[in-house]
């Protein structure tokens, strides 16, 4: 059971049987001068302990956003029995890239480090994003070991198991000029190579799960496409949604799309043999 220094309390969950508690406001370390949180959502259920962990990162180009924009999925998926964090991080108009990531990785070591309090699994963690958080989704699961930072908890890892990205930007450098100055201040003086998924594909890369819809006019779908084609030439393992007559925000929540995360994070997630 979780050690009782994290403060959850019991939230009424509109339509569901299940009980769920909250942990808000959970500070996990620092980024700069920033102060950063966590909000940690769990059933209330004789589910046996540990729990997989779901990591949520926020979208809002970078530069906005924050981590109550994904208590609805928060909710839904924990109700399932899963321990769900959503993370905040320095926006770009705080610090540009890779400030964000670092913020991301930190919280992932702060999960590990504290996963008896939580009531969470530490070899059992995917990171969950849609738009500008299913980048820094990608950049946490194929980059282990790198972009660190220095906001806490450095003996911990900040590897996952898996990823799912929504309406991700996968190559930056084919969204400049869709993406504009949202994408020029997030990546400051440095280059989009350096901050694209994409170049960071290898035989080793954890499963992803890709949903995009084919009607994204912010991110086009053929971000996802190209990203899922390099993940197969590399033989990476992944699975790909792609969702017809949908735009850049497909419902995250909706059944359809839900189900196939379910199943993905069963899949990845399963409790190790003993």
């Amino acid at each position: 059971m979780p050690h009782h220094s994290v403060n959850y309390e019991p939230i009424e969950v509109p339509g569901s049987n299940t009980p769920i508690l909250l942990a808000a406001d959970i500070p996990f370390g620092r980024g700069g001068q920033t102060d950063l949180k966590l909000d940690l959502y769990r059933p209330e259920t004789s589910t046996p302990f540990p729990l997989p962990v779901v990591v949520f990162i926020h979208g809002g180009g970078w530069h906005g956003g924050d981590k109550e924009s994904y208590r609805d999925p928060a909710l839904r998926v924990a109700a399932r029995g899963y321990l769900c964090a959503s993370v905040d991080y320095r926006l770009s108009g705080q610090a540009p890239f890779p400030a964000a990531l670092e913020d991301c990785r930190c919280a992932v070591r702060w999960l590990r480090a504290h996963a008896a309090e939580c009531g969470g699994d530490p070899d059992r963690i995917a990171a969950w994003g849609h738009s500008a958080g299913g980048h820094l989704a990608a950049m946490v699961a194929l980059t282990p070991g790198q972009f660190e930072g220095d906001g806490g908890w450095p003996e911990f890892s900040s590897a996952v198991q898996c990823a799912l990205c929504y309406s991700t930007p996968f190559d930056l450098a084919a969204l400049e000029q869709h993406l504009g100055i949202a994408l020029e201040q997030f990546l400051g003086d440095g280059g989009t190579e350096h901050a694209s998924p994409m170049t960071y594909i290898t035989a080793t890369a954890v499963p992803f799960l890709v949903c995009h819809g084919d009607q994204d006019d912010l991110v086009p779908v053929e971000q996802s496409d190209r990203f899922v084609a390099a993940m197969r030439d590399a033989g990476a393992p992944v699975e790909h949604i792609r969702l017809r007559g949908v735009g850049h925000d497909l419902p995250q929540s909706s059944d359809e799309v839900l189900a196939a995360a379910l199943t993905f994070l069963s899949r990845h997630l399963r409790r190790p043999a003993p």
